[in-house]
């Protein structure tokens, strides 16, 4: 949409949001990538990507983080290269690119491994950051493949009656391949992420409950505050969350803990593997189809439950289908600058 074109906005309910085509917040989300001087398929990529965490109801990892994280796409210096590899594994510098386009990168090169090796490993550093993991992943189980996909970040997370944050939020990612559209599930380690911490502190709005500590670990819902997320599920959370701070820490060289000091010394871990070099004569799509139908059946059945991932494309499918999506009037503002070509203001 034209900068002079009618909108075609129509106010919801909810005085806050205005209802915007998809067609003109992609476009903002395009614009904002043009004038950060990324080529025009590269920024549809990065604007597609955002959009889907939008539209499977996940905000934090949405248009907002789209308008955060887009202070940082003039800093993109160049082209993510692998540095290092052996065997399966790869380290990629990627330059400060722009994270979903990284993240892409280190994908396609995963892929490349899995299909040869039988298992790809790749890891990135020195990259911005993306929103939802499971555009990665989905895309490795396209191939037939299992996607994993997982980050580490600046220490933000303690576990339940903790205080002192040792460890990142650690999000986690997986698809598995079937005869249809992949089962996926994208999940962080802690109840709530951290872009949920920064657009309330933005807004004034009090946080969710039991999920952020202030510095002395007492749970809060001032977002002035808060300064760390809480692990979920207690001991158990936490040692997943020890898990993936190695396994995209250590396992590439890269910094953890405390030596997490910034954007551009965060770890990234993409893995693909092969069901076919382990089980040649197997077919693992259609074996994880008739798991996946016998889960929906029980879900169904039970009625308290559900299959990670179906909610999120239900809804995607659904908003594209109405063709708009609620976006709140700040936000809204804040896009229209990016495209504008203002990285500067928040």
């Amino acid at each position: 949409m034209s900068d002079t074109a009618p909108s075609t906005r129509a106010a919801p309910a909810d005085p806050a949001s205005v209802q915007v085509p998809i067609a003109e917040v992609t476009d903002l989300m395009a614009r904002t990538c043009t004038a950060a001087g990324v080529p025009d398929g590269a920024g549809r990529r990065v604007a597609d990507h955002f959009l889907t965490g939008e539209l499977r109801g996940k905000p934090s990892h949405g248009l907002a983080k789209f308008a955060f994280e887009s202070r940082l796409f003039p800093e993109r210096q160049a082209p993510p290269e692998i540095v290092r590899k052996r065997g399966a594994f790869a380290v990629v510098d990627a330059h400060r690119e722009i994270g979903p386009l990284s993240a892409h990168f280190a994908t396609a090169a995963a892929i490349e491994r899995a299909r040869r090796l039988g298992v790809g490993l790749v890891g990135v550093i020195n990259t911005q950051r993306y929103g939802v993991l499971s555009t990665f992943t989905e895309a490795i189980a396209a191939h037939g493949l299992i996607g994993i996909a997982a980050n580490t970040s600046r220490p933000e997370a303690v576990p339940a009656g903790g205080a002192t944050p040792v460890l990142g939020v650690n999000p986690l990612s997986f698809a598995l391949p079937t005869l249809g559209e992949p089962v996926s599930a994208d999940m962080g380690t802690t109840l709530a992420p951290m872009g949920v911490l920064w657009e309330h502190r933005r807004s004034g709005r009090p946080l969710p409950e039991q999920c952020f500590v202030d510095a002395d670990g007492r749970t809060t819902r001032d977002p002035h505050a808060a300064s760390s997320a809480i692990v979920f599920g207690d001991h158990r959370g936490f040692a997943l969350s020890l898990l993936l701070q190695t396994l995209t820490g250590s396992l590439f060289g890269f910094p953890m803990g405390r030596d997490v000091d910034s954007t551009w010394s965060t770890g990234y871990a993409f893995i693909a593997l092969d069901p076919t070099f382990a089980a040649p004569d197997a077919n693992a799509a259609a074996a994880n189809t008739r798991l996946a139908d016998q889960l929906r059946t029980a879900a169904a059945a039970d009625g308290t439950w559900r299959m990670p991932g179906d909610r999120g494309r239900a809804r995607e499918a659904a908003a594209r289908r109405t063709g708009t999506i609620p976006v709140p009037v700040p936000l809204l503002a804040r896009l229209s600058a990016r495209a504008a070509g203002d990285f500067t203001s928040d």
